[in-house]
């Protein structure tokens, strides 16, 4: 019964009562709170995302399944298979975008790895990109990374790979197969020719795969066609080899080859982060939420 007596009930108005009373200081830290989350939201650079709706370009493989129809039987034996290489391109293609060979290769071969890893904004009035000087020494070309840093010091590969994603990214509607492609960047331009780039080269990258592909298919038909003697399978040969020829001109014509733009990579004019007014608010309240929650606790604990 002791320990009961002096137990407390803690009702809301002895809350609202000690809120009330610090008022002042719950305004004034919830004020500076509100301030810090401006400035920290003006700090932060903007930033502006391209992008492009895509299909999947099925009329080349269409047409080479029907092409390969009645012959799948005759490319079995000599060793071929006609259209199974171009179902699976729309797979390939998808899994490209997060390949880290893919993305390592066309970061080295468009040179973007310095604005990759060492931007940090956009001067929209002189139009250049902003360098952190604590990462890239731009004058000679150094990057400062370790102890000793050199002409041989670069980002580790993980990293490049990983800010890679989440500059360019794929979403894909399950209901409909349409395909989003975005680029998000500090410099609006180079959002747009970076989304530009990536499609066209997983385009080209499974174009020449193929035409590679049926070449070596029409050479190994044709050293075939000069080993035999058989009429039968001669005829098969210069069937398979003009299905081959075809397949390879479809591949050499076609540059949207899989991924089809049906909304180009756009130049974006509005910024898609920082979302500064979220930020403030967000800031704000948890700002009079900490105050109001030392206000309690401090009160509680003087009144043990």
């Amino acid at each position: 019964m002791h320990s009961l007596d002096k137990k407390q009930d803690i009702s809301l108005s002895e809350i609202f009562h000690v809120l009330f009373k610090a008022k002042l200081l719950i305004v004034l830290g919830t004020l500076v709170f509100a301030a810090i989350s401006v400035a920290f939201s003006m700090y932060l650079p903007n930033q502006y995302k391209s992008k492009a709706t895509i299909i999947i370009n099925t009329e080349s493989s269409s047409k080479l399944a029907s092409l390969a129809g009645n012959l799948s039987g005759l490319a079995g034996m000599a060793g071929i298979s006609l259209g199974k290489q171009d179902s699976s391109n729309p797979l390939i293609a998808k899994e490209l975008v997060s390949s880290q060979k893919f993305i390592l290769d066309f970061i080295e071969k468009n040179n973007v790895l310095v604005p990759l890893m060492a931007a940090k904004g956009w001067d929209s009035v002189n139009n250049k990109l902003i360098l952190d000087a604590s990462k890239y020494d731009a004058q000679h070309g150094i990057w400062l990374l370790g102890e000793n840093p050199s002409k041989k010091s670069f980002p580790k590969r993980e990293n490049i790979v990983k800010e890679f994603k989440e500059v360019i990214q794929l979403s894909e509607d399950s209901k409909t197969g349409i395909i989003t492609l975005s680029a998000e960047f500090y410099s609006p331009a180079l959002a747009q020719k970076w989304l530009e780039m990536f499609i066209d080269e997983i385009n080209e990258t499974i174009r020449q795969s193929d035409i590679e592909q049926s070449t070596k298919s029409i050479s190994y038909l044709t050293d075939l066609i000069n080993e035999t003697e058989n009429t039968h399978l001669l005829e098969t040969f210069n069937t398979l080899i003009q299905e081959e020829s075809k397949k390879l001109m479809l591949s050499k014509v076609r540059l949207d080859y899989v991924f089809k733009p049906i909304d180009p990579p756009n130049l974006p004019e509005k910024k898609s982060n920082p979302r500064r007014a979220i930020i403030c608010i967000v800031g704000t309240f948890i700002g009079g939420f900490l105050m109001c929650f030392g206000v309690l606790v401090r009160y509680f604990l003087s009144h043990k």
